[in-house]
Formats: C-alpha cells, sequence, structure tokens
C-alpha cells in the first residue's frame, strides 16, 4: 500500500476512538471534510437563534461556560447571561483558567473588564499550575481512559467539566473558524463599499477558478513546519493541506460555513468533549456550532458574508457586548503550559517507538518536543508515542 493510500488509515498502535488516521497522528493536525449535515429551516435572526439555544440549554439546569476572556467565549457567556435575566433563570456560573507567571497566556485584564461589564455573580477562577502537562498524571489518565483524542491538551478542560457535573459545560468552540478565517471576507466587504482595489479582484478571480487549479497552487506554495515528517509524507501532507485550504476558501459565505460544519478537526474536538463529558457526570453544547446558527449566519450575511471577523461579531452582538471586546486583535497562546516535565522528561528518554517510521523521523520529532516552544502540531504524536508504550 502506498503513504497516499495508508494516509486514510486508522491509527493502529493504541486505543482510538475517534478513528484518526496514520496522517493526522504523524501531522498532528485534522485536517479535512466529515461530511456536510442538512441544516434546518430557521426563522429570526442569529442572535435570536442563539438565544433559542440558550434557553434550552438553561432549561437542563446547573450551567457552566468556559470563560476564558477571547471574543467567542465572552460573547457566549453574554448570550447565556442575556437569557437568563430575561427569562428568570439563574445565572450561569462563568469559569476561567488562570496560569500565574505565564504571559503568553494571561488573559487576566481582558477578563476583569468582561466580568465587570456584564456584572458578573458567580465567576470561579482555578489556577491548574502544572497539572495539565500533555503527559502528566491527569493527562495520562485521560488517554488510558478514552485513547488517542483531539484535541491533545483535551486534559485542560477538565476543571470546567467537571464543576458542570450533573449539568452542562458551554464553551465557544468553533467561533474561530465561524467569524474569523474566511478568506474572501475582506474582499467582499470593500466590493461592497466600492473600495476593491486590484489585489482583491486577483483574489475573487483565484476563488473563481477550477478547484483542480486552485489545488495545485495551494500545494505549490504550501510551507510545512512538521519537520520531523519524512520526505514521502511530506508529500502527503501538503496534497492535504492544500485541499484543506481549498475547501475553506470558496466564493461564497454559505458555502464557507457549511464547510465549517463538516471540518473533522472541529466535529472530533466536539465528540472529545461530549465523551469526556459523559464519562464525568455532566454534558457539552457548543452553540456556535449548532447548524440552526449557521443556518441563520448564512441567511443573515447572503452570498457576500458580514465582512471580517469584526465585523461580523458586531453584527451578531452588538446588543450585549461593547464595541472594545468585540473588536479585540490579541489571543492567548498556552503552548507553555501543556508541555511541562513529564513532556519533557519523555522526550529526552523517548526510544523511537510508537511512531511509523515511514511517516516520522524520530530523532527531527524529539527535537521538535525539546523546542523551547513547541509547535501544537507536535503535542498529538507525543501523546500517541506515550500511549502506544503505555498499550504495548
Amino acid at each position: 500500500m502506498s503513504l497516499r493510500a495508508a494516509a486514510a488509515q486508522p491509527w493502529a498502535l493504541g486505543a482510538n476512538p475517534l478513528g484518526l488516521t496514520e496522517l493526522d497522528v504523524a501531522s498532528g493536525v485534522v485536517l479535512g471534510n466529515g461530511g456536510r449535515t442538512e441544516w434546518p429551516m430557521v426563522e429570526g435572526g442569529p442572535l435570536e437563534v442563539l438565544f433559542n439555544e440558550a434557553r434550552a440549554t438553561l432549561q437542563r439546569g446547573r450551567c457552566v461556560v468556559a470563560f476564558s476572556g477571547g471574543r467567542d467565549s465572552s460573547a457566549v457567556l453574554a448570550t447565556m447571561l442575556h437569557v437568563a435575566r430575561k427569562e428568570g433563570f439563574d445565572d450561569p456560573i462563568a469559569l476561567t483558567a488562570r496560569w500565574p507567571g505565564n504571559e503568553d497566556a494571561d488573559e487576566s485584564a481582558w477578563q476583569d473588564h468582561v466580568a465587570q461589564e456584564l456584572a458578573l455573580k458567580h465567576w470561579e477562577i482555578v489556577t491548574p499550575g502544572t497539572d495539565f502537562d500533555l503527559l502528566g498524571p491527569i493527562s495520562t489518565d485521560l488517554l488510558r481512559r478514552h485513547g488517542l483524542l483531539w484535541p491533545a491538551p483535551v486534559a485542560a478542560m477538565l476543571p470546567m467539566i467537571d464543576a458542570a457535573a450533573e449539568g452542562v459545560l458551554v464553551t465557544g468552540e468553533g467561533g474561530d473558524e465561524v467569524f474569523g478565517t474566511w478568506s474572501l471576507a475582506r474582499v467582499w466587504d470593500r466590493l461592497r463599499d466600492g473600495q476593491l482595489q486590484f489585489r482583491g479582484l486577483r483574489a475573487v478571480a483565484g476563488a473563481t477558478m477550477p478547484g483542480w487549479h486552485r489545488r495545485w497552487r495551494a500545494r505549490a506554495t504550501a510551507r510545512l513546519y512538521q519537520t520531523w515528517l519524512t520526505p514521502d509524507a511530506q508529500a502527503v501532507q501538503r496534497t492535504a493541506v492544500a485541499a484543506e485550504q481549498v475547501a475553506v476558501a470558496p466564493t461564497w459565505w454559505p458555502e464557507y460555513l457549511r464547510e465549517v460544519g463538516a471540518e473533522r478537526g472541529l466535529r472530533f474536538s466536539a465528540r472529545t468533549l461530549a465523551a469526556v463529558c459523559e464519562s464525568r457526570g455532566s454534558s457539552f453544547v457548543a452553540p456556535l456550532l449548532a447548524p440552526a446558527f449557521l443556518a441563520a449566519l448564512a441567511r443573515r450575511g447572503g452570498r457576500l458574508g458580514l465582512g471580517d471577523r469584526t465585523s461580523a461579531m458586531r453584527t451578531v452582538f452588538s446588543s450585549l457586548l461593547s464595541d472594545d471586546i468585540l473588536s479585540r486583535g490579541s489571543k492567548a497562546t498556552f503552548g507553555a503550559v501543556f508541555w511541562g516535565p513529564a513532556s519533557r522528561q519523555f522526550a529526552n528518554d523517548w526510544d523511537g517507538s510508537g511512531v511509523d517510521p515511514a511517516w516520522v523521523l524520530p530523532e527531527a520529532l524529539r527535537s521538535a518536543w525539546k523546542a523551547p516552544r513547541p509547535v501544537y502540531g507536535a503535542a498529538l504524536p507525543l501523546q500517541a508515542a506515550w500511549l502506544a508504550g503505555d498499550r504495548g
């Protein structure tokens, strides 16, 4: 079997409940389309649909909102609070994880600002410290119980999941993709304003070319960061990246949202959180990925969409949050939080087993793990190698 054919085969060196493929695990990222689902017929605008989603969630009882202070979690929290206060439900609990001393992960100033604006009554802050190392005791217990999961740092969600015991955990999962990654958003926005320049016209022309041509161009320009992949594996990954870039850059906004709803990475993330919640006595809701919300958002934006991330969020949430929150440009990163002592020790002691040498160059992978700030994609093969050895 060629490596290209093997790319779609399930990873087989340990428990694999999601059906992650050899390519997923070797590259450390989940690409591709898991098949589109039909959108329901909806009435009302996107915010009205989110209010309906919030009402249905609040009716289930205890509700915890994972609140990082970012735009998506703030918007979801504001939506839940609006419905709770208007209709007499208990305010949901906002739960925030903070890592003191890690500047990259520090969003405390934004969290405080949003909390004050929303007049939070129930806000809990946890400080997990180094407990959520990718190979720390909590993460490895999760791996033993469930097998290899996506995303790799899912253990960091356990404080929120456990706080929602006998209730519902609500997150802003999918917000980055729904609002922020359509490549033609600004192009069509400028066209509406009569400001489209040559660069924008070229982008439109490129988006209307045949799919095979766009994939060819994307493959030729793809830049991979997975230095640990073998040359043959890099070729397979480059093809997958090109296909992904073309899939999430359709000409029209409704088609883009349908692609977002079908993304394997988002679906696997939701399935993982739902499974871990269920195992610990809670349930999971991601309102920004609800088919009804995507349908309403597509209808509101029409073919040309709602502009860039900030414009789209203003359109939906301006009645709930101030503009400085909706237009925030900064974003926290958490790489240093997850690459703790246990992961570093495993990288030092690793014998190269647990990965397929047809896909991975073991010493290059070890170097990626030992980097001062390992790239995100190195996390999944780290856990796969550990799990294969633990199950061996």
